[in-house]
């Protein structure tokens, strides 16, 4: 009897000594990151590394970690999501009752909004700004006919500053190779061929410029596809905000953009890309034309959800969520895949 009571004990005591080991390891498992595994076990990414001897952040499957904290599973399940098969960061916004503006504040280790992994664990609650708001920088002055990019500046927006096109500061600039990139600090050059004007901006009075008037039969000559375009170029880089007021152009989502420069043109456009879908003439995608709209499912659910302006050649403009507004390839495996339907709203 004694020896069996021995063996009973040592049996427990070999079961809680397991229990307390699994309790003070985790095994790495595909999809885990540090911040998700600091989070279920209530400690911290510099905790983890600390008694790991980590150098960096890169950990890999089958991989065991002390992690010397309580389990806070039910916790962590409340404040992150394991990307599944077949999701998309606005499925999951919706699922979550968030945006995926929000979500990408959340989770800066995703680069591009339109791509994320099986397994990939992201945060969904949290700290969220509110959207509505935005800083107001001073206003632009130019130097001798130069500008010096600050931060957060796009070409698109200087353009606006200085009343003229980005088509007209790249070829006053072909130093700019990507006018979706510049640096702070860098001497733009704003003026030339162009007339002084005094505007009222924000407030306070700004020396501003703005571009000779073009002769008429130049102006009467341009078709009016090809000026939505031109439109639609003024506003390349400007950052992507779903919900943007159609009132606002220094940020805009997919349909605020198309209704924004179609306006411009003298069109007027529904709000939300499902409607602007049923407005014009539907063309098939061998038919498209400069100035047609282009309708993309980027959920996969049956549901337009994306809207671009074809501009020739096999691309669009559009406001997109990790680029802005920004050219992109209809024949892309991503778009094309995605392709709804297109239509047509120039007589």
């Amino acid at each position: 009897m004694k020896k069996a009571l021995v063996f009973t004990g040592t049996l427990i005591g070999s079961l809680l000594a397991s229990h307390a080991a699994s309790a003070a390891s985790h095994t790495v498992q595909k999809g885990d990151t540090l911040w998700g595994i600091s989070k279920k076990y209530n400690t911290t990414v510099d905790r983890l590394k600390q008694q790991n001897n980590l150098s960096s952040d890169l950990i890999f499957p089958g991989q065991v970690l002390q992690v010397n904290g309580q389990s806070g599973s039910g916790q962590a399940a409340s404040h992150t999501y394991t990307v599944q098969l077949g999701d998309t960061l606005s499925g999951i916004a919706k699922k979550f009752g968030t945006t995926v503006e929000a979500l990408v504040k959340l989770n800066p280790s995703i680069t591009n909004p339109d791509f994320i992994r099986d397994g990939q664990v992201l945060k969904v609650t949290g700290g969220q700004e509110n959207t509505n708001t935005y800083t107001v920088r001073p206003a632009a002055t130019a130097v001798n006919g130069q500008y010096i990019a600050q931060k957060g500046d796009t070409l698109s927006e200087i353009a606006n500053k200085f009343q003229t096109t980005v088509d007209r500061l790249l070829s006053l600039n072909p130093q700019i190779m990507n006018p979706n990139m510049i640096r702070v600090g860098q001497a733009i050059k704003v003026t030339g061929g162009t007339t002084a004007v005094r505007t009222e901006q924000q407030g306070s009075t700004a020396q501003q410029t703005k571009p000779a008037a073009k002769p008429a039969a130049s102006e009467s000559s341009a078709s009016l596809a090809d000026k939505i375009i031109k439109i639609g170029e003024k506003y390349l880089g400007a950052r992507y905000l779903y919900g943007a007021d159609p009132s606002r152009t220094d940020v805009f989502d997919c349909s605020s953009f198309t209704m924004r420069v179609f306006s411009e043109a003298g069109i007027s456009l529904p709000r939300t890309s499902s409607a602007q879908a049923q407005a014009g003439k539907a063309v098939s995608f061998n038919q498209l034309q400069k100035g047609d709209l282009v309708f993309f499912d980027t959920d996969s659910n049956g549901t337009i959800n994306h809207v671009g302006i074809y501009a020739g050649n096999g691309q669009m403009i559009n406001a997109t969520v990790s680029l802005g507004v920004t050219y992109s390839s209809l024949t892309s495996s991503y778009w094309k895949t995605r392709f709804v339907k297109a239509v047509r709203v120039l007589n």
